[in-house]
């Protein structure tokens, strides 16, 4: 086919106008695009087209372009894999955080599981022999508050149970009173050394100060399961016990057996005038009972004290019932008084043994008031001798009973 001159001139701008339009950079674009495919070059393509094949070269550089495109992938599927792992580190961080935040349950002292450091007690880390005393043995130490105590002594934790087997608690002591707000009781029913009828209904009263009586637990599930607490006053919340124990005699020496009692009432309401109840409905056999209390915080563990050296904070009468093992200790008394009548000798239930050892005291009496003692635990006051005409051996209660 001819053309003309000029026909040449206006397709030659044409022709060299789709040329550059298939030029390389098409072809990088195609690299790229299929880069990421795992550079499928596409200079093949552009390779095959005949029509151009100067092209062919455009074509390997298309393939050098594809394989650009490969190396791009590449680099992409790293940076992909890179960024993969960066949001696994990212997601593990923040499932440290969550886990973070679970155990410190978003700040929450009482909900976290962790020890927090403002309660942190330093002093737990000296042994105190630092300033040693006779006979002072270590401290046991922590440096975290005991927290995992419990893990060395192979025991059941406590969980509030009452193990009667042993067991160990986790739960810390709590709140301190003052020693302004220490607490302290008397019994004022029976009172010490008085005798009642035997097997007949009485009621217990003692006397109640400085603690804040009526909180009481389960004592079936929260027994020792939180720690002492103190009201507004600063007085310990709690509640008190009364527990009556037989005695052998009424100077009976031998420790009791805390596993064995007559009577026993947890006094759970709130004392009414600063006095506590108890009513021992069918009364007591006759015989010789030790009558003590048992103040406790709301969760029925002993109540803590600030100081070393203080007063008792229960209080204990011994009593009799019936007569039993009493009356000696009446008709001492009363002995006591018969044969002082010429000597003034006072005796007060506090001095027993001072009332025992007056049984020499000579009195210019006639003698009747030792010779008609109704002491039962006297012998009707034959051990008196009925005063042997003088009134004044008057040899009463030679047993020498000690009421400490």
């Amino acid at each position: 086919m001819k053309f003309s001159a000029s026909t040449l001139l206006v397709l030659l701008p044409l022709l060299a106008a789709q040329a550059s339009a298939l030029s390389v950079p098409e072809h990088d674009l195609v690299g790229r695009q299929f880069g990421n495919q795992k550079g499928r070059g596409g200079g093949k393509n552009f390779g095959g087209n005949n029509n151009f094949g100067g092209n062919k070269g455009q074509g390997g550089k298309g393939a050098a372009a594809g394989g650009k495109g490969a190396v791009a992938g590449g680099k992409a599927s790293s940076t992909t894999t890179s960024a993969a792992a960066a949001n696994t580190n990212v997601a593990a961080s923040n499932s440290s955080v969550a886990a973070a935040n679970n155990n410190n349950n978003n700040g929450n002292p009482q909900t976290s599981l962790t020890l927090d450091p403002a309660v942190l007690a330093k002093g737990f880390e000296q042994d105190g022999q630092e300033t040693p005393t006779a006979g002072q043995v270590a401290s046991l130490t922590s440096t975290n508050n005991f927290i995992n105590f419990c893990a060395t002594t192979n025991q059941p934790i406590t969980n509030g149970q009452q193990i009667t087997g042993g067991s160990c608690n986790p739960a810390p002591m709590g709140s301190i009173p003052s020693s302004a707000n220490m607490p302290s009781a008397k019994f004022t029913n029976p009172k010490n050394l008085q005798d009642i009828a035997a097997n007949q209904a009485f009621t217990i009263t003692m006397a109640i100060q400085g603690m804040e009586t009526g909180n009481f637990v389960n004592a079936e599930a929260n027994y020792f399961a939180a720690p002492q607490q103190l009201n507004g006053q600063g007085q310990i919340k709690g509640h008190s016990h009364v527990v009556v124990e037989s005695l052998s005699a009424i100077d009976q020496t031998t420790p009791t057996d805390p596993t064995k009692f007559a009577f026993f009432k947890g006094l759970n309401a709130a004392a009414s005038g600063g006095v506590l109840t108890a009513d021992v409905t069918a009364g007591l056999p006759a015989g010789v009972y030790k009558l003590s209390s048992i103040n406790t915080a709301a969760n029925h563990q002993p109540v803590l004290v600030p100081i070393a050296q203080h007063g008792s904070l229960d209080d204990a009468v011994y009593f009799t019932v019936g007569g039993a093992g009493g009356g000696a200790a009446a008709g001492a008394g009363a002995g006591g008084k018969g044969a002082g009548a010429g000597a003034s000798t006072t005796t007060t239930s506090s001095s027993a043994a001072a009332t025992t050892s007056a049984a020499s005291v000579k009195g210019n009496g006639n003698g009747n008031g030792n010779g008609n003692n109704n002491g039962k635990g006297n012998g009707n006051g034959k051990g008196n001798g009925n005063g042997r005409g003088q009134g004044g051996r008057g040899k009463f209660g030679r047993s020498a009973h000690n009421f400490s």
